[in-house]
């Protein structure tokens, strides 16, 4: 999986690179005159939370709910037809849910995992018509910082932000998250003549977000722990170019 996400940011980086030697400032300040290119702001609410096979694993049982957070970034969408344009998103997301944890002193726990992360959503074909945008496509995530919520010897919660990994843990004894995440998105929109537009938008992660960095070395039975990241995206935002019907 890890290859496929570096094969794939490959070819979007050489696709980028292509684009910009082909186009020239001229050309693409046409594209935009013409409003075959519109850029816009858009930020909303989050629900996020995960799935997986393996969630027992790493927690104290399988139970997981859904925690509230945000997103904000910047879209582009390209008109490449009438009715067939192409949808270029840059989002920061705060992603995670509601765990159980577990230790000799305080017991079980509810616990809260949440990871910040930049995602991109490079291209996203999408079918538009009469201001409605019907869209899907692959993401690719960085993990920008991470923390869980876990108690102290006197009960009290505080924020672990080791979970997020260092060079100074043991490998063998703590599991820490992925630094990249992979996966789809699909989502809908809506966007008013006046620029004005709302949108739902569902992603799905592929990667195993859990890892140990010396897994082979220590023989842990566990090389792949199935978890893996899942959200629901409610947004809202401008386009600086009016809706082409």
């Amino acid at each position: 999986m890890r290859y496929l996400i570096h094969l794939f940011l490959l070819f979007f980086v050489h696709d980028i690179v292509s684009a910009q030697m082909d186009t020239s400032a001229k050309a693409r300040n046409e594209l935009f005159r013409k409003g075959n290119v519109s850029f816009g702001l858009k930020l909303g609410y989050t629900q996020s939370n995960i799935y997986g096979s393996d969630i027992n694993y790493i927690f104290a049982n399988k139970n997981t709910t859904t925690i509230s957070s945000f997103h904000a970034g910047i879209t582009l969408n390209s008109m490449v037809g009438k009715y067939f344009w192409i949808k270029h998103e840059a989002l920061i997301i705060q992603k995670g849910a509601d765990v159980t944890l577990s230790d000799n002193i305080n017991g079980k726990y509810t616990s809260s995992l949440k990871m910040l992360s930049l995602n991109l959503f490079p291209i996203s074909p999408a079918f538009h018509f009469k201001g409605f945008q019907l869209y899907v496509g692959p993401y690719v995530s960085a993990l920008l910082s991470a923390s869980i919520v876990r108690k102290d010897s006197l009960g009290n919660k505080f924020t672990d932000k080791s979970i997020y990994g260092s060079a100074s843990q043991f490998e063998s004894k703590y599991k820490y998250l992925q630094k990249l995440d992979f996966g789809l998105n699909a989502g809908i929109e809506y966007q008013f003549p006046f620029g004005l537009f709302l949108g739902i938008k569902y992603t799905r992660g592929f990667v195993d977000i859990f890892q140990y960095a010396n897994s082979y070395t220590f023989n842990d039975p566990k090389h792949t722990i199935k978890i893996y990241n899942q959200a629901l995206l409610f947004s809202i935002g401008y386009s600086f170019v009016k809706n082409r019907k």
